[in-house]
């Protein structure tokens, strides 16, 4: 028990010692593509389709199956014998027990489809859902690709306010100090005091809170990528928000926009390619079906249970044949489903129709959203820039006794304010980029 517990403690030492993994977008990305269980789901949906493909082919390829049949009869059965076979009256017929009472019988039996209309759609119809399984299976990685980014932007821009923090807290805990010095020296009142003592602590409540979130956005990171919570991870990238701004304002517009580039216009088009084969193979129904049969069996008749004395015979018994099924009347159950496919190809070509409408308005939606992120990007920047220029200013003055504490914190709590905003603009203008990306279909995903 000892050792076990020993055991438990070294290796936790170790994992505790494991370096955390350094980690891009792009990594990110290709790990989620991997692990991720949504996506190793559409997949392995696709891999069911392929295999669906293989088990309707099947069904058009020989069929054999083997078969043994034992019967002990205990009582024979009776045959009526015409009764002039035997010198009696004309008309009147004997009883007569033909056979053995025991029988073995083994068999082979082979059927080959000659003809099916409903096989050869069915086997259309079997690829059509593969390629929709795969139409699935995109799309599946388009919307992890899509999770993952935003997760990594979202952790990001936390821990980049996590620092901002820092460093404020590092700039009002010198600034408490020259306050508490001036006050020690009869130079500041204790109210000056206190109001800095205020602004820390509210900080550290701040720093605090912001340290949560982006412990919740790195989780929410693996979480998206199916990585263990538990592994050690740091980020790569930076945040560039040049590269954001270069977007505006020309460059974003939906004029080029094509729904086939989405992923679910594939899908609702690939369903229509189904519905059709379905709708065929129905039609197709009313024509007769051929299949080859052939059979080949030993019977073993014996009056005692000997059934292998290899003295005795075994009797052959072997046919061929063909068997054909004209269907003529099924009380119009055809009919109605024929009736049902075509209605549902009409729905289909009515969904169709509000998708592409829906997809252009989400198009357009993304860009404004995009617009106005940007948009607010640039303004929070200026306002950051200000609110810093503003803050210098207040130090200056203080250290030149020319102005009050006061005003310091004042320009202080303005300047946290502004790298707050920034910082929101920022991640929801990454967001809305992604958005963008997405409802145009350009989301790489690789």
């Amino acid at each position: 028990m000892k050792g076990n517990s020993l055991l438990l403690l070294i290796l936790g030492l170790l994992w505790a010692q494991t370096p955390p993994q350094a980690l891009s977008l792009r990594d990110c990305i290709r790990y989620a593509l991997t692990h991720s269980p949504t996506v190793q789901n559409s997949y392995l949906d696709y891999e069911l389709a392929r295999q669906k493909i293989a088990e309707v082919r099947a069904a058009g390829l020989p069929q054999l199956n083997g078969n043994a049949s034992f019967r002990y009869f205990i009582e024979i059965p009776t045959s009526l014998v015409p009764g002039e076979f035997f010198g009696a009256p004309r008309g009147t017929f004997i009883p007569v027990r033909f056979g053995v009472p025991y029988n073995l019988e083994l068999s082979v039996t082979g059927t080959q489809l000659l003809f099916d209309g409903t096989y050869f759609v069915g086997l259309q119809a079997a690829r059509a859902v593969k390629e929709l399984s795969f139409r699935a299976y995109q799309r599946s990685r388009t919307e992890t690709v899509a999770a993952v980014t935003k997760a990594y932007y979202t952790a990001l821009v936390s821990q980049e306010r996590l620092r901002l923090l820092s460093q404020n807290l590092e700039q009002l805990e010198l600034v408490r100090s020259q306050v508490k010095g001036l006050y020690e020296n009869g130079f500041a009142e204790k109210l000056d005091l206190d109001r800095v003592e205020v602004s820390l602590n509210n900080l550290r409540t701040e720093q605090s809170r912001a340290a949560e979130l982006a412990g919740l956005a790195y989780l929410t990171l693996k979480l998206q990528m199916g990585m263990p919570l538990e592994t050690p991870i740091t980020l790569t990238d930076t945040l560039a928000p040049e590269e954001l701004l270069t977007l505006l304002p020309d460059t974003l517009t939906a004029a080029g926009f094509d729904p086939t580039r989405r992923w679910e216009y594939q899908i609702l088009l690939q369903q229509r390619r189904a519905l059709e084969l379905n709708l065929r193979r129905y039609q197709v129904s009313y024509l007769p079906s051929l299949v080859a049969i052939g059979s080949l069996a030993t019977q073993a008749q014996r009056r005692e249970l000997d059934i292998f004395d290899t003295r005795k015979r075994w009797f052959p018994i072997a046919f061929v044949g063909v068997q054909l099924q004209v269907p003529l009347f099924d009380g119009l159950r055809r009919a109605s489903q024929v009736s049902q496919a075509r209605l549902e190809l009409q729905k289909n070509q009515n969904d169709l129709f509000q998708l592409r409408q829906s997809l252009t308005l989400e198009a357009e939606n993304a860009r404004r959203q995009l617009l106005n992120a940007l948009r607010s990007v640039q303004i929070q920047r200026r306002n950051l820039a200000l609110a810093e220029e503003v803050l210098q200013t207040a130090r200056r003055k203080t250290e030149l006794g020319v102005g009050s504490n006061l005003e310091l914190l004042q320009a202080q709590t303005s300047y946290e304010q502004a790298q707050t905003n920034y910082t929101t603009a920022l991640l929801e203008a990454y967001l809305a980029y992604v958005d963008w990306q997405k409802a145009l279909g350009t989301l790489p995903t690789e």
